[in-house]
């Protein structure tokens, strides 16, 4: 397709990728303010601006960290270690299925087909992918380093919440 067909295809790309930061962008910022306001993040990343009554400082906090990745990483780069954050999450939640199921009152509109076999197969290529970015030598240290991070959020969590116990407590 020649100098029409790289155009076409990287203005596909550009469309493609400031859909997702949109996305991303608006729902991030969200997920953050709510879990500030639940008491699960800093407080005061769950703050409200007080004219357009968005979360603007989890919005200016996702933005911060968009700039910064940006700034330090290559688009395959960031590529990659998207997929190397949210991978685990997945896993996680086709995991709670088998949790769920356990529960008496589980019933659901829709059920999952070839449980437990389909939910197994998808935990179990989760590791391997994951096993596999740590084995291979060009992708170990960014991987481990995603997974660091993802695993430095369990502290964080602990410590916002004994300040939120230790808060309840006070008043």
């Amino acid at each position: 397709m020649g100098a029409a067909g790289v155009a076409f295809v990287s203005a596909a790309v550009m469309i493609s990728t400031f859909g997702t930061l949109n996305g991303s962008v608006m729902t991030g910022s969200r997920i953050l303010f709510a879990m500030a306001a639940d008491g699960l993040l800093f407080r005061p990343i769950a703050r409200v601006h007080p004219r357009f009554q968005t979360p603007g400082v989890a919005i200016a906090l996702e933005a911060g960290l968009g700039v910064l990745f940006v700034l330090i990483g290559t688009f395959e780069q960031l590529a990659d270690t998207f997929v190397t954050a949210i991978v685990p999450f997945y896993a996680l939640a086709v995991a709670a299925i088998f949790v769920f199921r356990r529960r008496p009152d589980y019933s659901p509109p829709f059920r999952v087909p070839g449980y437990p076999v389909v939910p197994a197969i998808f935990i179990v290529a989760t590791v391997l992918l994951l096993g596999n970015a740590i084995i291979d030598p060009s992708s170990r240290w960014p991987t481990l380093g995603v997974l660091g991070v993802i695993l430095a959020g369990i502290p964080v969590f602990f410590l916002v919440a004994r300040g939120e116990r230790e808060a309840v407590t006070r008043s």
